[in-house]
């Protein structure tokens, strides 16, 4: 890419930040960064195809930080239940911190499904080898991709929100379902 090219990128990248964080995500347009930045929608759609493609790429460096996060739990863990539970409980972490970019990039209506995203394959390859003691490969699939839907965007804030589950009912809840032996905190 052109050094101005990569400036430009740049520049879209730090002021739709600053608008994000003051305004909100959803608050904001595309056509209001072009703006405050002066610049074309055509270059700024040359860098990004839509919003969710900016937001993802705003938390793209956070996420690379929180799956190192994940790998260092399954190294220091010895058991595949308390590195689900410390998993879920830095995912629910990373979701309440980047909540609105997240949902702005789940509910993209791009051709590019947040399921085909580097993000999803990643945190499907995780959970897919701590599940791996399931002989059944299909069934590791669907147990997956059953848990990841559970923690999207949508669903937390129906759970959070209308259900009035906190972080630790909601990892509690779910180590029950995927560990149907496990009670609590006071368990392990």
């Amino acid at each position: 890419m052109r050094k101005d090219a990569e400036e430009n990128k740049n520049r879209i990248e730090t002021k739709a930040k600053a608008l994000f964080n003051e305004f909100g995500v959803e608050n904001i347009s595309m056509k209001r960064i072009s703006n405050e930045l002066n610049i074309g929608m055509g270059t700024l759609y040359r860098h990004f195809e839509d919003k969710s493609a900016l937001c993802y790429k705003l938390i793209s460096n956070d996420f690379e930080m929180f799956m190192s996060d994940l790998n260092t739990i399954s190294q220091k863990e010895h058991s595949n239940k308390m590195i689900f539970i410390q998993s879920i409980d830095r995912f629910l972490q990373f979701k309440m911190e980047h909540q609105a970019l997240l949902k702005c990039v789940e509910n993209s209506t791009s051709k590019k499904d947040f399921k085909q995203t580097e993000f999803y394959q990643l945190l499907h390859d995780y959970y897919s080898n701590l599940f791996n003691y399931e002989e059944n490969k299909h069934f590791t699939t669907f147990k997956v991709d059953i848990l990841l839907n559970a923690l999207t965007t949508k669903n937390y804030e129906f759970l959070t929100e209308n259900r009035e589950m906190s972080n630790e009912e909601l990892r509690n809840a779910l180590v029950q379902l995927f560990y149907n032996d496990y009670q609590g905190d006071d368990e392990q």
